[in-house]
Order: C-alpha cells, then structure tokens, then sequence
C-alpha cells in the first residue's frame, strides 16, 4: 500500500510497498481506507524537530477521513462502507477522565499519528468510538480537518450574546475561531494578522474587521472598534510571545484570554502582574473531545466553512513538497490536504 514515513532531518519518504494490513480488526476496532489526511501545523512542527512525542522513523496523520472496510466484533454503531471523520485521541474510556470526555488526559491513551503510526497511508486501524460518521454533503477532505479543538477551546470560557472578540492570527485554528466564535454569539469579531490573503478570507468567512498586525496603530485601533475598553475575549492562535502580550495588554479588565497556538518552547517573561492586575483569567486550550455532532451539522448546513480554508491538495507521492509547501507559505498555503 502507499505510505508516507517521516524519516527526521526534515524528510518524508514515500512509498508504494508498504505491506497491507495482516490482520482482521479487533475487538471494539475498525478497518478504515483512508480517503483524506490533512498536513496540520503540528505535523509541519514535528517534522522540523520543533516537537517530538515518538522518535522516527514512523507514520504522520492526525487528522483522517475515510471509509469503513471492514468492523470487528462488538462494532455496532458503524458498518462497512460507511464514510468517517476521526478522532486521533484515543482514551481506554473507562477511566475517571474519559467518562467524563477528557480523553486526552487518559494515562493509558494515545494519539493517532503522533504516538502511534497515523494516517499517510492507505489502510488504518481505529478504535469504534473515534469515528464519526458523516454525511455524503461533507468532502472527504473537509471531514478530514473537521475537528472539536477550537469549539472546546471557546466553550469552556463561554462567549455572551454580544461579546466582542479578538482572534491573533488567521492560520486555520483563527479562521475557524473567526467562524464558530460568531455561531455561539458573539458580537464584533475582529481578525490580525500580517497576511493579506488570510486577513481577506477571514473578512468573507465572518470578521467584521480586520487589521494587519505589523503596521501602527494596531492597539489604537483595537479599543476605536471596542468603545475604548478593549475585547471581551482574545482567542490568541499565533503561539507566539508578541501575541500573548497583545492578548494580556488588549483584553478588557476582567475579560478572558484563551491560548490556543502552541509556543513549541517556554515564553521567557510573561507579566503575571498584568494579569493579576487586571483580574484576567486565562485558559489552555487542551479541551475535551466534545462537540462532534455540532461541528458537522454546522459544516453540513453551511454556517461553518472549512471548504475554503483548505488552499492545496497533494496525492501521497508528492508529500515532501507538501510539508514545504505549508512550511514556506508558498502559493498563499493555509491549509494542505492529502487525497488518497
């Protein structure tokens, strides 16, 4: 079958030899035939040696669609020839922590494509419960970037009818924010950044303003479009440490900031008196793996567009210059999906 390895030193190495599954499904497991992987920002950070969870050589692919081949025994909810999103973090599902849904945290889970071998390859086994079937009016390739992180990560803090919201960086986890953000009801939504391209596709996906972040005047402009007071709430996607400090000096007193980017390593003065001062509270964004059913019936009603975000497509064969492609931004590249 074909398979793509991640081989470190910034190498993909293709193949069209790997060895086909030799095995039924098991318990509790099925068989899927992948259809769609989508190349996330983490995937680009392990590949540069940014992030390490597993040494290589293995299988990237976190973020999977396809369709079910074959079920084991006890699968009851799926059956062969249905079309499914995945789940990569996989819990035991008995434990305190994942019946209450915060199957990340699991002491004895994993995470597809990222601990064990994950889906650049034709054939996978999942376990039932981490996939989710969805209709025929989703791609393959937007199942495949469907995901319940940034909807888990404005939950948890809540969003008032009205509030106003400021998403740092119009990556696919800001546009998406951008999106969901004015679903749960938020009021002015505005989008930086320094790339025109995103900040113009943020504007048709739902921002009522955006701003370029590397001219003048940002903050100024920021508290013109919020009465002076500044965002109810910040979503800071950029993972950086120039972003955490925009998100802590702009939030309104007693407003809430929500990391979401990952720094990838320790930011060295963060001003905790800031927040302290300001009576902040400040959330991670490792959030439960909930909300599935809500995602695809935004998506499949049209009210959440991931269509657009996704700007390049590859076939397995041409994965290393897909990991280039999103590494450099070349083309405009937002997001990159592989179609099997």
């Amino acid at each position: 079958m074909k398979q793509v390895m991640w081989m470190g030193n910034n190498e993909l190495e293709y193949r069209d030899d790997a060895p086909l599954p030799d095995r039924a499904p098991g318990v509790g497991e099925v068989l899927l035939r992948v259809r769609a992987t989508g190349l996330c920002s983490t995937d680009v950070h392990i590949i540069q040696g940014r992030v390490r969870f597993r040494n290589p050589p293995f299988v990237l692919g976190h973020e999977v669609s396809g369709e079910v081949v074959e079920t084991g025994a006890r699968v009851s909810r799926v059956k062969p020839g249905d079309r499914v999103t995945m789940d990569s973090v996989v819990g035991c599902g008995k434990c305190p922590l994942c019946l209450r849904g915060s199957t990340q945290y699991c002491p004895d889970g994993y995470e597809i494509g990222m601990t064990v071998d994950g889906g650049m390859q034709e054939f996978l086994f999942v376990p039932e419960r981490n996939v989710i079937p969805i209709p025929v009016s989703i791609s393959h390739e937007e199942s495949a970037i469907l995901d319940t992180e940034v909807l888990g990560a404005l939950r948890k803090p809540g969003i008032a009818r009205g509030e106003s919201l400021l998403v740092l960086g119009p990556g696919p986890g800001g546009l998406v924010a951008v999106q969901i953000g004015r679903i749960l009801g938020a009021g002015k939504v505005i989008l930086t950044g320094t790339r025109p391209e995103r900040l113009l596709l943020g504007k048709r996906l739902g921002a009522d303003i955006t701003l370029d972040s590397s001219q003048p005047g940002l903050k100024e402009a920021i508290l013109d479009e919020t009465g002076g007071h500044g965002p109810d709430m910040v979503f800071d996607a950029a993972g950086s440490a120039e972003s955490l400090s925009t998100a802590l000096d702009l939030v309104v007193p007693q407003g809430k900031v929500v990391l979401y980017g990952v720094h990838g390593s320790p930011v060295p003065s963060v001003d905790i008196d800031r927040m302290i001062l300001k009576d902040l509270v400040v959330y991670g964004a490792l959030s439960d793996r909930l909300g599935w059913e809500d995602m695809i019936g935004w998506i499949a009603s049209g009210k959440l567009n991931l269509r657009d975000i996704i700007t390049h497509r590859f076939p397995l064969e041409q994965a290393q210059e897909a990991y280039e492609t999103v590494r450099d931004r070349r083309g405009g590249a937002i997001k990159a999906v592989f179609v099997l």
